[in-house]
């Protein structure tokens, strides 16, 4: 009798331990990502999403609440406060360089040295007036029209003019959304033949309220005419796209 009901006990003894195991051995863990892009009004931020994880014991609950191809992060100042304020930046940009800036934003957005002999063999076929032109350059005049219009100021302005910028070839280094140039830009000479990143130290080293850029190649205008007072930055929020256009 016991023998006659002996495979039907195994049987169901094989089924229990199979539904007990699919609860004792360990899920796999989905793949994350190493870092995550993240888009920011000043550019791309890069999250370290491995040292938020370890600091989070892995419970992703405590940050993400939605599931899907879009898991709704929380913004970065609910656990790292920060007021970006005049006070905050005239900190960081006395004490901090560019190197630690880039752990965190994009950097794609920070070329720190323009190889000026790849873009002009490569690009130009060493055409140096693809790029470059000066004031004895009689260029086509719908192309002078493109940034210098009629009556403009910074039409007779045009020594060491450059008007190949990086943003004509590289649009994707470049986010829309900062409407005052000179806020956050530590890159001074876009337009010169040699780029170059530099800290905001080198220009800023007085506090926000008093700063004084040296723009020694810039010829804005003549100066005033952007500039209403020495050190007082553009007249306005559009004033740096009156001639600079990405």
């Amino acid at each position: 009798m016991h023998k006659r009901y002996l495979p039907i006990t195994v049987a169901t003894a094989l089924l229990l331990l199979i539904a007990l195991g699919g609860y004792l051995i360990p899920a796999s863990s989905e793949e994350v990502p190493l870092r995550v892009l993240l888009d920011n009004k000043g550019g791309k931020v890069i999250l370290n999403h491995v040292a938020h994880s370890d600091t989070m014991d892995g419970q992703c609950g405590d940050c993400h609440h939605t599931t899907g191809n879009d898991p709704n992060p929380p913004a970065c100042t609910n656990c790292h406060a920060a007021k970006f304020d005049a006070a905050f930046a005239a900190e960081h940009q006395t004490t901090l360089d560019d190197s630690l800036c880039r752990s965190c934003h994009h950097p794609a957005a920070s070329i720190d040295r323009f190889n000026h002999d790849e873009h002009a063999d490569d690009l130009t076929g060493g055409d140096c007036q693809s790029c470059h032109h000066d004031a004895s350059i009689e260029p086509e005049p719908q192309a002078c029209s493109n940034c210098h219009t009629d009556g403009s100021a910074s039409a007779s302005s045009l020594r060491d003019a450059a008007h190949a910028r990086c943003s004509d070839c590289h649009s994707d280094m470049y986010d829309e959304g900062l409407a005052g140039c000179s806020n956050c830009h530590v890159r001074k000479k876009e337009t010169a033949a040699e780029s170059e990143t530099r800290a905001c130290s080198d220009c800023h080293a007085t506090p926000v309220d008093q700063m004084l850029p040296t723009t020694m190649n810039a010829f804005h205008g003549q100066c005033m005419g952007c500039h209403e007072e020495k050190g007082a930055g553009p007249s306005g929020d559009d004033a740096c796209y009156q001639c600079h256009m990405k």
